[in-house]
């Protein structure tokens, strides 16, 4: 046990970053309340705010998280699939950069809580953490993080298959209209608001490009995690016996991706999409026989500061067009036919099975040997390009507090010199 795992250092520690990090998310929230009231007519200026708030938050989270836990990050790419992968590099502070395809899906197996945190950290690393989007369970009622998300218009989840297709489908149709500069993002009116057998709206956006060049795009990089869970006791169990009704092998490290979620998305954005990025995560200290959810949970992670030495991604890329989605355009995922699922599903699980063998290569070696890429692999730390950025969340209310205070002084003097002339 290091000296950050001691009862003293965790007492002050979390003394002091947890209202460093409450006090962080009421400036960014108040920065997006303050956008949507002043900039309601203007769907531009409040989009791009929006965005930089997505950038404050991962800085916020992002710098109490390595002081919690500083770590590294190995970023092994495949350099025959992955766009500029020689562009993947480490400067002198060691501060890692990548570069990552605007408008692209990550997708990714998943080890415990944090994963979206790192792997939205991975695209601050590419300048894109403005632009992200995430699908994961409903975390809408959580005080003021949840509001904070809702205006992220990240795609919370309610677990019933009948009621997120719908939900899922108009905000990345909305996503695509955006990234096509033909969204409501710069004031595009719906063409029109189709029902579904369920009686439930599908909203229709313009179709093609729009070619003004005064009209911003607005990339994004959504992630998702197809498993849409963490390994456990149960999880593993379920998905173990599924795979075995199915007639599959086994799976031993990864579970059983859910084919519908990426299916219905890759579907909706296959007008803006340029890469599926597949990134297989692996933390270093982990075990094989040891679940992340468990070793580091959010309690061990963030209070008595235990978590992985290293965060290990093995990325891989795939063309839009070299991903078989079918040619029908359905507003409802549910009518797609059978031999068009299959064969995505086909796709993804070559994909998660291969996954699993990069698996358990680093289980057992501590490294992918990925003998079948051309790989390569750059390491750095986990942490901002400047240290300065933490004051980007709290600039904003900051300026405003200095405003009213000097207003409220000139005010005074102003009182106080008419009534000494009066």
């Amino acid at each position: 046990m290091g000296y950050r795992n001691t009862l003293p250092v965790i007492i002050v520690r979390t003394a002091i970053l947890i209202p460093t990090f409450i006090l962080g998310c009421l400036c960014i929230v108040f920065t997006q309340w303050v956008s949507l009231i002043l900039f309601r007519n203007s769907p531009s200026t409040t989009n791009s705010i929006i965005g930089t708030t997505k950038t404050h938050f991962v800085i916020l989270l992002g710098l109490l998280t390595s002081i919690v836990n500083p770590c590294k990050i190995a970023v092994t790419v495949d350099v025959d699939s992955v766009p500029h992968s020689q562009q993947f590099k480490v400067d002198s502070s060691l501060n890692l950069h990548t570069f990552l395809d605007p408008n692209s899906v990550i997708i990714s197996n998943h080890q415990i809580y944090t994963d979206w945190l790192f792997l939205w950290f991975l695209t601050y690393t590419s300048n894109l953490s403005n632009a992200v989007f995430i699908i994961l369970k409903d975390l809408s009622k959580i005080p003021v993080l949840g509001y904070g998300m809702t205006n992220f218009n990240f795609l919370f989840l309610s677990r019933k298959w009948a009621k997120d297709k719908i939900v899922l489908t108009n905000q990345l149709l909305e996503i695509d209209a955006n990234a096509r500069g033909l969204g409501p993002a710069n004031g595009v009116q719906l063409v029109s608001s189709k029902s579904t057998s369920a009686d439930i709206d599908i909203k229709k956006w313009p179709t093609g490009k729009n070619p003004r060049k005064d009209q911003k795009l607005w990339p994004y990089e959504l992630i998702l995690f197809p498993e849409g869970t963490v390994p456990s006791d149960r999880t593993t169990k379920k998905s173990a016996e599924y795979v075995l009704s199915k007639g599959y092998p086994p799976l031993k490290h990864v579970l059983l991706p859910r084919v519908r979620g990426l299916f219905l998305a890759l579907k909706k954005l296959r007008n803006s999409v340029e890469e599926v990025y597949d990134i297989t995560t692996a933390y270093s200290d982990l075990k094989a026989d040891e679940y992340g959810e468990i070793k580091f949970s959010l309690k061990n992670f963030y209070l008595r500061g235990y978590g992985p030495p290293v965060i290990n991604y093995f990325i891989r890329a795939y063309k839009i067009k070299d991903i078989p989605l079918g040619d029908e355009d359905e507003d409802d995922i549910d009518e797609t036919s059978d031999e068009s699922l299959q064969k995505f599903e086909k796709w993804l699980l070559k994909i998660w099975y291969e996954k699993d063998e990069l698996m358990n290569n680093f289980y057992e070696t501590g490294e992918w040997n990925a003998n079948a890429y051309d790989t390569r692999t750059v390491i750095g730390d986990f942490k901002l390009k400047n240290k300065w950025e933490i004051v980007r969340p709290y600039l904003p209310i900051s300026t405003l507090a200095l405003f009213l205070y000097f207003t409220y002084r000139f005010v005074i003097v102003l009182i106080k010199s008419r009534l000494g002339s009066a």
